[in-house]
């Protein structure tokens, strides 16, 4: 049993409150910390109805000193982080701070290309602090990269002798008639990419790109260059997500990886020559650079900072607008050998989103993203993830989690069956 601090009052801070009424093994105390206290009381009234004594706090994270007074009260051994992910590093200290462990459930600052040797996220800047004091941090630990990776560390070894491939494919369901177009008009639109192209040593142009895993190696694409259809006919993009840097750091025998998802194939943009030759014409594309007060500058480098940046290429995301309908499902096709034989097994959890949004108010994707997250801080308090650090979950005993899931009612189906 853990003195549990959870920051951020939502539906996941809800549901992980009342289990941990339900089954008082996991938590000796518990406090509720948000930067509004009185959404804390409101959840703090749930507890008390079983029997649980709650305590609630008024807490912004990035004011280290205001923090640190409510830690000494409170002395958690776990702090669970259910703030928005921009907010995990000043919660992270916090943690080290109370010298305690620490969970959330989404990495933040990830980046874009994968690779074995950069960090896989902010987070992971914590890794020494963590190790110092000697406690656990795991971050990732939803649906991705968490649960996603444990489903394909699991059932990859438990499947094949040898692993070749793996595509993970996720679509979270449709908005209204499923039917969206871009309508922005930016044919007069200068851009920083525009007058400041992207520079790549893997000579993918101006346009945004995409990243993949073969042969152990990251590979570029432009956006929307590589087109396949899920398992329902649903039209999805080669994208990024931290999920391949995941499975090239604690699965590196997967050589070969790509994620996709839904996206809106934009228009072609086209640089507006007149723009860019005014600037020309009033030496602002210069790189030479120009002293302005102490501080030197190349006049198309302070350019580029001012023009707007082209959006990265648009998503199917679900927002608090819009209501999600249809199926949303999480897709990992697997390929592997088995004496000398090659197949391909689709792993797919599929859950029904107006029946999610029915009976708990929240799409299939916030749905199942609890669930994970609340498995995982179960495994934290019974001390099944122990390791001085940040990790994310897939470097744990792929067993714990992916059981934990099973046990909470994910259902993963298997077929025989390859992406179109």
């Amino acid at each position: 049993m853990k003195r549990l601090l959870i920051l951020g009052c939502n539906e996941i801070t809800k549901r992980l409150l009342l289990e941990l009424c339900e089954n008082k093994t996991y938590a000796s105390g518990i406090c509720l910390a948000s930067r509004h206290k009185e959404e804390c009381d409101e959840l703090k009234k749930l507890a008390e109805s079983k029997g649980v004594r709650v305590t609630t706090s008024g807490i912004d994270v990035s004011n280290a000193e205001g923090a640190m007074m409510m830690i000494k009260i409170i002395a958690p051994e776990v702090v669970i982080n259910l703030l928005p992910p921009e907010l995990s590093i000043d919660a992270m200290n916090l943690a080290i701070k109370a010298n305690a462990s620490y969970i959330d459930g989404k990495l933040f600052g990830v980046p874009p290309e994968p690779s074995s040797t950069s960090l896989l996220s902010e987070q992971f800047t914590k890794f020494s602090d963590f190790q110092k004091i000697q406690k656990t941090a795991v971050c990732g630990a939803g649906m991705m990269p968490g649960a996603i990776a444990t489903i394909v560390k699991k059932l990859g070894k438990q499947t094949f002798s040898r692993v070749k491939n793996v595509d993970i494919c996720v679509v979270k369901g449709v908005s209204g008639s499923g039917v969206r177009t871009e309508e922005k008009d930016d044919s007069d639109v200068l851009y920083s990419e525009d007058i400041r192209p992207l520079t790549s040593n893997l000579s993918i142009g101006t346009k945004h790109p995409v990243f993949y895993v073969e042969n152990n190696l990251p590979k570029a694409a432009e956006a929307f260059s590589v087109e396949k259809k899920s398992s329902n006919g649903t039209s999805v993009f080669l994208s990024n997500s931290p999920i391949i840097s995941d499975l090239i750091k604690e699965i590196p025998e997967v050589g070969n990886a790509r994620f996709f998802e839904p996206g809106i194939k934009p228009d072609e943009h086209v640089a507006p020559k007149a723009k860019i030759d005014i600037l020309r014409d009033l030496g602002l594309l210069s790189d030479n650079p120009v002293k302005v007060g102490s501080v030197s500058i190349a006049p198309i480098d302070l350019v580029a900072e001012v023009l707007p940046k082209m959006s990265a290429p648009a998503r199917l995301k679900d927002r608090t607008s819009e209501v999600l309908s249809g199926e949303a499902c999480y897709e990992i096709y697997i390929t592997g050998e088995n004496g000398g034989d090659i197949s391909t097994r689709l792993f797919k959890i599929a859950l029904d989103n107006d029946f999610y949004r029915k009976e708990y108010g929240v799409s299939a994707s916030d749905y199942i993203e609890g669930t994970v997250i609340i498995e995982a801080v179960k495994l934290m308090c019974n001390d099944k993830w122990m390791k001085s650090g940040v990790y994310t979950p897939a470097a744990f005993n792929s067993e714990l989690l992916y059981n934990a899931m099973i046990s909470a009612g994910i259902e993963i189906k298997e077929s025989d069956s390859s992406m179109l």
